[in-house]
């Protein structure tokens, strides 16, 4: 017969009894001597020379204990004692080599040749067997009787009792242990807690005090236990808390006070807000109090204190001459200050009806009032607010919501009386008008007279002989040119300042600037020896392209004027979405202390005795209302004796792939500015007589065949007559009859079917020359015009021209 025919089966209750074992907590623990006893008793009684205390769990059997042979681990399905746990009784093989369970063992037929077993279950309590209490020899006993069976069983209760009073013992350890973590666990609790909490008996006895309920006392938790209320309070708080206790008891209901006591320590007197419970036995019967203390005596002084505030905002909002008033969290109406009240000759009742308020006005505010209060949002309005007497004012309301811990609990409202300020604010608004008016006017009718005498000086050069004569009108030209950049920069200032100026933003390539900005300084850069250069960009900006060019003729003319030496250079640097177009200079520099002054009006550095020739300090001050105005921000690098750095941040639609530069060497561009009119013909288109002599004058000192006109149709009649295609045509921009020079100068192309260049030159302030110049390509000058600048500006419209 093969082993594996006769292994063990499992009982019924495996789960339950494997359960059990682990839960005595034995299997693979230290030998332990009351087992290690038994085993020698067991040897000696029974005269057996192997006995062993056996625990069957799932897989193997483990020894506690044995004697005669060592402890062993043994694979369940080879276990003896596997058998003996299938029941109750004593399991004896008397002769193993005659039990077919056991002949073919390897423990039999090998060593250690057991020849005899006897065990009997270990059985728990609940009648779950474990393990077993087994005898073995080497020798089969066929002696082994029922009264031997009998002394077995004992031996196995005898182990097993051993078992629960081990386990019975670790479990009181641990309730031991439990109770004392528990224990420390609800000290430390209680020290945790700031608020008092304390425990007393049914005759009032203090049981129980953490450290916050002995520190209102100045005592220690040992030497407040014991005490009653009448050991610690005077008579009348004793009183209180005694009955307090004592309800609690009799009723079995907690009860929550607050009582102000006093306290032998620094602080005194304090208020308590004190919860009573009662303590109950395992039975239900009160046999005391449990009570929680806490100090709200910053509360209650607080309260206090909000009372005696709100009194005194009450009569701060009642004495102050403001209207005011403070409305719920809804926006319902709760107080009206005094001053409003007899200011309206309305309480709180009439005033919520809105009739206080001019009916116009009504209906914006009432609608921004309640998108104010669902938002939770400051509001403000003027408003017309009728007085006691009737009459309608002009009131600035604000109001603000007033939050506690991000929660509006009421809105504050005040009111100012602006009606006077509003009336002063119209009569300035409209002397801005006027003023926008007069700088228009004056531009015009000073601008005009001031060009004749500007082109009559130039054209007197070819006709004035002698050294004395020459050295005079270059002086009267001096005079002139400063005399024109003064007017040109007071009333660029003031209609800056005034809101005149509207920018026509547009995009436009850069080249667009940079080419006249060429052409206009480099003769003045070379008249210094300085050398000058423009370093081309191909890229496309977006601003005002009169007002950016006139930023930069500001920057790069000063940059000229304080250099005596070196070079000036205009250049382009991308910066993302931005282009800074930067004029550098080697000039003076300028000193920390001056970078914010530099740029006021008439402020200039190293020139106290206001030498004109340095110019009239207003170059900056409009670059940077220029500035402010395109929100073009100016940025400025600078080291004393070493040069500046000027750059303008214009935004950046695109940059082109660059293209070779065309402009024109110093040599050719000498040679152009030395060529003549050459006989071409100039049309003249101007209402003002005098000046229309003077450019008639100019152009023809300079070569030019001259037609002037008074009017469009006058020069259209004339051309017809005439027959021949002009050059160029110059108009004034605001003629007669409510002409415009650009229409002159369309009809001429519309006579000729050709696209003839043609030059704005007026006084007009306003920004319709400018758009209208844009739109149809031409050029624009703003009066006065030097005839230097006159022949720069035909130059770049026929190629070039010079003074005859």
């Amino acid at each position: 017969m093969t082993l594996s025919s006769i292994e063990p089966t499992w009982p019924s209750d495996e789960r339950a009894r494997l359960d059990r074992l682990k839960s005595y907590g034995v299997l693979d623990t230290p030998p332990e001597a009351a087992f290690d006893r038994l085993a020698r008793l067991g040897a000696r009684h029974f005269r057996m020379p192997i006995v062993m205390v056996n625990l069957v769990d799932e897989t193997r059997q483990w020894s506690k204990a044995g004697y005669g042979l060592e402890t062993m681990v043994l694979e369940r399905r080879l276990s003896f004692c596997a058998h003996t746990i299938l029941g109750d009784a004593v399991l004896v093989a008397r002769d193993t080599r005659e039990d077919e369970r056991f002949a073919d063992h390897d423990m039999v037929v090998g060593p250690p040749h057991l020849r005899f077993y006897a065990g009997a279950p270990l059985i728990a309590p609940d009648g779950l067997r474990i393990g077993t209490f087994s005898l073995l020899d080497h020798q089969p006993h066929p002696e082994f009787s029922a009264e031997d069976e009998r002394d077995l069983e004992e031996f196995a209760r005898l182990a097993m009792h051993e078992m629960e009073t081990q386990a019975a013992h670790r479990a009181a350890q641990a309730a031991e242990t439990l109770l004392r973590d528990k224990n420390a666990l609800l000290e430390s609790l209680l020290e945790s807690v700031t608020d008092p909490i304390f425990a007393k008996d049914r005759e009032r006895r203090f049981t129980l005090v953490n450290s916050a309920t002995a520190r209102l006392f100045g005592r220690t938790r040992e030497a407040v236990v014991g005490l009653t209320d009448e050991d610690l309070f005077p008579p009348e708080e004793a009183e209180r808390l005694d009955d307090l206790c004592g309800r609690v008891i009799a009723t079995g209901r907690e009860e929550t006070v607050e009582d102000e006591l006093p306290f032998p320590i620094e602080e005194g007197t304090r208020v308590l807000m004190i919860s009573v419970m009662p303590l109950r036995d395992a039975w239900g019967a009160a046999i005391g109090v449990v009570g929680v203390a806490r100090d709200i005596t910053a509360r209650k002084r607080a309260e206090e204190a909000l009372r005696s505030s709100e009194a005194r905002f009450r009569t701060l909002v009642d004495n102050t001459p403001l209207l005011m008033w403070i409305n719920r969290p809804d926006g319902t109406p709760e107080y009206y200050n005094v001053e409003l009240r007899a200011y309206t000759g309305q309480d709180v009742e009439t005033m919520s009806n809105w009739k206080a308020i001019h009916p116009d006005d009504r209906s914006a505010f009432i609608e921004l009032r309640t998108r104010s209060i669902a938002a939770g949002s400051p509001y403000q309005s003027n408003i017309r607010v009728r007085r006691a007497d009737g009459a309608w004012r002009w009131h600035q309301c604000r109001v603000v919501p007033v939050r506690e811990r991000s929660a509006i609990v009421s809105w504050i409202g005040t009111a100012v009386d602006i009606h006077d300020i509003r009336r002063a604010q119209q009569a300035a608004e409209e002397a801005d008008r006027s003023k926008g008016r007069f700088l228009a006017a004056a531009s015009h009718d000073l601008r005009q007279p001031m060009q004749s005498i500007l082109l009559f000086a130039g054209a007197l050069g070819p006709h004035v002989a002698g050294e004395a004569g020459k050295r005079a009108l270059d002086r009267l030209q001096q005079g002139l040119d400063t005399l024109k950049d003064l007017l040109d920069s007071l009333l660029d200032v003031s209609r800056l300042d005034a809101g005149v100026v509207a920018p026509q933003i547009e995009e436009f390539p850069v080249a667009d600037l940079l080419g006249p900005l060429s052409a206009a300084y480099a003769p003045l850069a070379e008249a210094k020896g300085l050398d000058w250069r423009v370093v081309p960009f191909t890229g496309t900006v977006r601003s005002d392209r009169v007002l950016l060019g006139r930023m930069l003729r500001n920057l790069v003319d000063n940059a000229i004027r304080y250099t005596d030496r070196g070079r000036v250079m205009v250049d382009c640097r991308p910066q993302g979405t931005r282009l800074c177009v930067e004029v550098h200079d080697t000039g003076l520099g300028i000193p920390p202390e001056q970078r914010e002054r530099i740029f006021e009006e008439f402020h200039q550095i190293g020139n106290p005795e206001r030498d004109r020739d340095q110019g009239l300090g207003l170059g900056l001050a409009i670059v940077r209302r220029l500035s402010r105005l395109l929100d073009h921000p100016v940025d400025l690098v600078s080291r004393p004796g070493r040069g500046s750095i000027f750059s303008v941040s214009v935004p950046l639609i695109r940059q082109d792939a660059p293209r070779p530069p065309t402009s024109a060497t110093r040599t050719e561009r000498a040679d152009a500015m030395t060529a003549t009119g050459g006989g071409r013909l100039a049309v003249v288109v101007e209402d003002d007589a005098i000046v229309l002599m003077g450019l008639t004058a100019m152009l023809g000192e300079w070569g030019f065949e001259v037609l002037s006109a008074g009017s469009t149709g006058e020069a259209l009649d004339r051309l017809r007559t005439n027959g021949r295609r002009p050059d160029i045509v110059l108009a004034d921009y605001r003629l007669r009859q409510g002409r415009v020079g650009t229409e002159a100068i369309l009809r001429v192309r519309d006579l000729f079917g050709a696209d003839v260049p043609g030059l704005i030159v007026t006084g007009e302030i306003g920004p319709e020359p400018q758009r209208d110049a844009a739109r149809h390509g031409l050029g624009l000058m703003h009066k006065p015009v030097t005839p230097r600048l006159l022949e720069a500006a035909l130059a770049r419209h026929l190629g070039a021209i010079g003074p005859a």
